[in-house]
């Protein structure tokens, strides 16, 4: 077979490469919904062709790797290919996304990227990144015996909105707000629920699997009622034709169990990340 390489040329391929992660991953447990992250960063003044590139055999897409950010912190993606065309390829898209990240030209200090599944965590490990943060995934399956709630639900989320519920609660620094905003700026939020006795969730919902992501949470790091809270956010859910919700366990409150609505623990949030080394 002979493989070519070739970096972003315009809209289309940005389609392309929407269209073949969600392809990629729609078998994936846990797998979250496209970001938005790869349409705002192509509008943006950091934005390079060369953030983004694509593997063909003869004329058929076979895998793609790309990169969003800056170059103080830059999300760097998994080189997705598809069946049989593991290893080598995956290593050149890798080679050529994270060779010009970190080239003078775009000059990346710091990489990172999350993910819930083993092969890409060990690819990842294997170029040298290192975990930073571990959390255990909680998922229920929505069954037919779900209750629904007369809530008032907004369209989206609001970051402002979130950001007043924390600072009640928490000493999160400006630092970190700013780092949050963006993160959650690019994601593609489906609802959020604020309640009446004080938090804020966020929800996001991949249609195509009907698996939904308690993503943006803000409440008391005590609250007993947070149960309460998350089965209004899975009735909510469960109008949107979702089958299975999930939530990391760092946003539940430590007194709290979610365990009678059915959550168990499934598999781990992993957060990696690496600092910039140009001479790899």
């Amino acid at each position: 077979m002979t493989i070519t390489y070739r970096f972003y040329e315009g809209p289309e391929d940005l389609q392309s490469q929407i269209n073949f992660w969600i392809t990629a991953t729609k078998k994936l447990p846990f797998a979250w919904k496209p970001t938005l992250s790869p349409n705002q960063f192509i509008e943006q003044q950091q934005f390079h062709p060369k953030s983004r590139c694509f593997a063909f055999d003869g004329d058929q897409l076979i895998g793609y790797m790309s990169f969003t950010g800056s170059s103080e912190f830059v999300s760097l993606g998994y080189p997705w290919v598809i069946s049989g065309y593991e290893g080598k390829v995956q290593d050149e898209l890798y080679n050529r996304i994270y060779g010009f990240a970190v080239s003078e030209t775009f000059g990346a200090k710091m990489f990172a990227q999350r993910f819930d599944w083993t092969q890409q965590i060990e690819y990842f490990l294997s170029k040298g990144f290192t975990v930073t943060r571990r959390s255990a995934l909680l998922a229920s399956s929505l069954g037919k015996k779900v209750k629904t709630h007369d809530v008032e639900v907004e369209e989206g989320f609001d970051f402002d909105v979130w950001k007043t519920n924390v600072k009640k609660y928490d000493d999160t620094s400006d630092e970190q707000f700013a780092m949050m905003r963006e993160y959650y700026g690019s994601v593609d939020f489906d609802f959020s629920i604020a309640f009446a006795g004080g938090g804020y969730v966020g929800v996001t919902i991949r249609q195509d699997t009907g698996y939904a992501e308690i993503l943006a949470v803000a409440c008391h790091p005590n609250a007993q009622n947070f149960s309460n809270m998350v089965e209004i956010v899975i009735g909510e859910c469960k109008k949107r034709d979702v089958k299975l919700v999930s939530i990391a366990s760092l946003h539940v409150p430590l007194k709290d169990s979610l365990e009678r609505l059915g959550f168990t623990e499934q598999t781990e949030d992993v957060m990696m990340m690496k600092k910039s080394d140009p001479t790899e």
